[in-house]
């Protein structure tokens, strides 16, 4: 199945899948699998490769599939119009795009509680490992973990390519086109995402800035192309 691939995809594929054996397998020999997880700068438990580790790392089983499914989904076609550098290289510009708008929108709102957007190393808090308190507010640090983030830079090039593609999304019975699915994707994401309930575990604005990174860096190949072939 997997030689049926494109070999971009083929490969982060199979990189999920052995981060995820690696999340269950690591515990074994003392090293704690959250190491590779995303945390806010400002997090005792924040590590460098994080930025990279975390776009392969899965909350679950669930999690694990439902990215999976995305990715390939999306993935074979988007690779076969861009090519595999280019694929690859918009997988991971997008989830780059995810990190910095997450830690923008978690440090606008610890600057809010706090007066600055580091308390912990400006020696305001202790202990900042999973969030920082106020009285009764708290904002969280982390962890975030997924694919999901540069898979909406993916799904976005889709819509950009092929607007009128229609696609099924989850419960929707029917089939609605590209142009009209994902911008309702992204205002569910941004609803959501202003809303800031406690008990929703998702990373809202990861997916949104990883959407915003992808379509800007498709729209600029795309004009570049353009305009290489129009001379």
């Amino acid at each position: 199945m997997l030689q049926n691939i494109p070999p971009g995809l083929r490969n982060l594929v199979i990189l999920i899948g052995l981060m995820g054996m690696a999340q269950v397998a690591l515990p074994n020999i003392g090293f704690a699998p959250t190491q590779l997880y995303l945390f806010y700068p400002d997090s005792d438990a924040f590590r460098p490769w994080q930025i990279i580790t975390h776009m392969f790392a899965h909350g679950g089983f669930t999690h694990f599939l439902f990215n999976v499914i995305a990715l390939v989904s999306f993935g074979g076609i988007i690779e076969y119009k861009l090519g595999t550098r280019r694929f690859i290289t918009l997988y991971f510009i997008s989830g780059l795009g995810a990190t910095l708008l997450h830690f923008i929108n978690v440090g606008y709102e610890v600057y809010q509680l706090t007066g600055t957007i580091i308390p912990g190393h400006d020696g305001l808090v202790q202990n900042t490992i999973y969030g920082v308190a106020k009285g009764p507010e708290s904002v969280s640090y982390g962890p975030m973990l997924g694919a999901s983030g540069a898979i909406y830079g993916i799904m976005v090039a889709f819509a950009f390519f092929y607007p009128n593609e229609e696609m099924v999304f989850l419960f929707i019975p029917y089939p609605i086109k590209a142009k009209y699915l994902v911008p309702i994707i992204l205002a569910i994401d941004l609803i959501f995402g202003f809303t800031n309930l406690e008990s929703d575990p998702f990373a809202h604005f990861a997916h949104l800035g990883g959407a915003l990174t992808g379509f800007l860096t498709v729209r600029f190949w795309f004009r570049k192309w353009f305009r290489s072939n129009w001379r």
